[in-house]
C-alpha cells in the first residue's frame, strides 16, 4: 500500500498498532507556533549522557538510516530531563532513550533488555524511525512530538525543545 493510499491515524491505539506491525499509516501533526522550545530550569547539562551513547547512537542511526543528531537531540532530552526516573525503583520508562517498558512491550523488549543501553538505544531509534516513516510531512519537532505522546495533534513543548537542542547541539558544551 502506497503511502497516498495509507489510513490517516489519529488516535493513539491506532499509531501505536501501526508502529508495532510495521503497517503504512500517516500520521498528521500540525506545527505550532506557541510551543516553547526553552531550556527549562530543571534541564541538567550535567546529566547528559550522549557522549556515554555515542558509538551506539551512530551504530544503530546509521543501521537503520535516522538521523543521527535527532537521536543525540532525543538521548539528550530525556538524560537531561528524565534523571529523575534513577530515583525510583522501577520506573515506566528507561533510560537513556526513555523508552516505556510496557507500552512497547508487543516487541517483545523486556525491561532487562531496556537496561542494555545498546538495546535500549535499537529500541527508541526503531521507534523515532517508525513515527519518522509515517509522519506526514516530518520535522524533527513533529517527530520528537510523536515520540513523547502518540496521541498529539499539534507539536507540544517537548517536540520544540527537542527542535532547539537538534540545532544548538549542546551536547559539544563541555
Amino acid at each position: 500500500m502506497g503511502r497516498d493510499k495509507a489510513p490517516v491515524l489519529q488516535r493513539s491505539a491506532d499509531r501505536r498498532r501501526s508502529i508495532l506491525k510495521d503497517a503504512p499509516a500517516v500520521f498528521e501533526v500540525e506545527a505550532n507556533p506557541e510551543a516553547n522550545g526553552s531550556k527549562p530550569i530543571y534541564e541538567l547539562h550535567e546529566m547528559n549522557e550522549v557522549f556515554e551513547h555515542a558509538v551506539d547512537i551512530l551504530k544503530e542511526a546509521s543501521a537503520q538510516d535516522v538521523d543521527h543528531r535527532l537521536v543525540m537531540a532525543i538521548v539528550y532530552m530525556e538524560t537531561t530531563h528524565g534523571y529523575y526516573d534513577r530515583l525510583h525503583p522501577r520506573p515506566k520508562t528507561v533510560l537513556p532513550m526513555n523508552v516505556h517498558v510496557s507500552y512497547w512491550s508487543g516487541f517483545g523488549w523486556s525491561r532487562e533488555d531496556l537496561q542494555v543501553p545498546a538495546t535500549n538505544i535499537r529500541a527508541g531509534v526503531t521507534l523515532l524511525k517508525r513515527i519518522s516513516e509515517r509522519v506526514k510531512e516530518p520535522t524533527v519537532a513533529k517527530v520528537a512530538t510523536l515520540y513523547n505522546n502518540l496521541s498529539a495533534e499539534q507539536v507540544s513543548d517537548y517536540g520544540a525543545r527537542v527542535q532547539k537542542i537538534y540545532e544548538e547541539e549542546p551536547w559539544w558544551d563541555l
